[in-house]
């Protein structure tokens, strides 16, 4: 499950200057077979930790009237100026908050959104979780954004779904604090909506490529203005695709039901007793066959001895 189509990208060329320049090289990429869920959220409580200097200025431009009213300005900038693209299969790539402001027209994934706000809200004094979410009933976490708890709830920061405090429904999930240990209680390696696949020898490089940046020469828009539309193609339309991630898709969408998950030592327990019961069934039809064996052969030599006094009575019958 993931967000389906590009989403326009304002101007953002009046912003470069509250970010310093990536490098271009300051991103932590790892290949396949090296995924490891609590390594990656561990990587992500490290990028947020100690590269707050890339969001300081830019954190001061979201301070609302409340917490609610602060979390959707962070909510509708990073909608509205960073695009979202999920990363290949089997490579993930985490960046600090400077690479994916440079990223934003080509697009992040949602562990770059987590460090992204995260790093604002730290600046901002506002606690957040980062929940981590399985849908349909898989086995695998598949997603992540931040949340902020509230007396009445929390506020969902959800830069894949389409609508502020909108959180797509989820079959399972589990909140990570942006700093200190945890304990993950699912299957590692996420996948699906994104695969946040980060390897322990990321975490064991002496020197991440994380605080590398350049002085800025100059800015550049690489985002031309378009007439927004406002017609809302239907679903049924050739080459429109639902994704509960939209708004005015979520009703519509069936993939996303709660389901109980695959429970292996249930399942292990009623094969076992379901192989009892055959083996039961097994014995007790073999039992029965033999039982009816021994039935017929003692009928036969009962037939056998009857004929053998009948013919004894008729032999005497016909003496002279």
């Amino acid at each position: 499950m993931k967000a389906l189509g590009k989403r326009h990208i304002n101007p953002t060329n009046q912003y470069d200057h509250l970010f310093p320049v990536s490098s271009g090289k300051d991103v932590v990429i790892i290949g396949s077979g090296k995924a490891k869920l609590e390594n990656t959220l561990h990587l992500m409580q490290e990028v947020i930790a100690e590269t707050l200097d890339d969001t300081r200025r830019l954190a001061a431009k979201f301070k609302g009237h409340n917490v609610t009213d602060t979390c959707k300005k962070i909510w509708e900038f990073v909608y509205h100026h960073i695009q979202y693209k999920m990363d290949k299969t089997g490579v993930e790539q985490v960046r600090r908050p400077s690479r994916t402001w440079a990223d934003r027209f080509t697009g992040v994934d949602c562990d770059c959104y987590t460090v992204f706000i995260g790093s604002i809200l730290t600046h901002l004094g506002i606690p957040f979780m980062m929940r981590i979410t399985k849908y349909g009933g898989r086995d695998h976490f598949q997603h992540v954004y931040p949340i902020v708890p509230i007396a009445e709830g929390h506020i969902t920061i959800d830069c894949v779904a389409d609508r502020f405090n909108y959180e797509v429904p989820y079959s399972q999930k589990q909140d990570i604090k942006p700093n200190g240990a945890f304990t993950i209680n699912g299957l590692g390696g996420l996948s699906g909506v994104d695969e946040l696949a980060i390897g322990l020898d990321a975490l064991e490089q002496p020197s991440l490529p994380l605080r590398e940046q350049v002085v800025p020469k100059y800015s550049v828009n690489h985002c031309k203005p378009v007439t927004p539309n406002t017609s809302q193609p239907s679903p049924s339309k050739q080459g429109v695709v639902l994704s509960p991630f939209r708004w005015e898709d979520q009703n519509k969408v069936k993939t996303l039901t709660e389901r109980k998950e695959f429970d292996l030592l249930q399942f292990l327990i009623l094969s076992g007793i379901s192989i009892a019961a055959g083996i039961g069934v097994l014995k007790l039809f073999s039992a029965n066959k033999k039982n009816t064996g021994i039935v017929r052969n003692t009928r036969k030599a009962s037939n056998k001895n009857s004929s053998s006094i009948s013919n004894n009575k008729i032999t005497k019958g016909t003496r002279p």
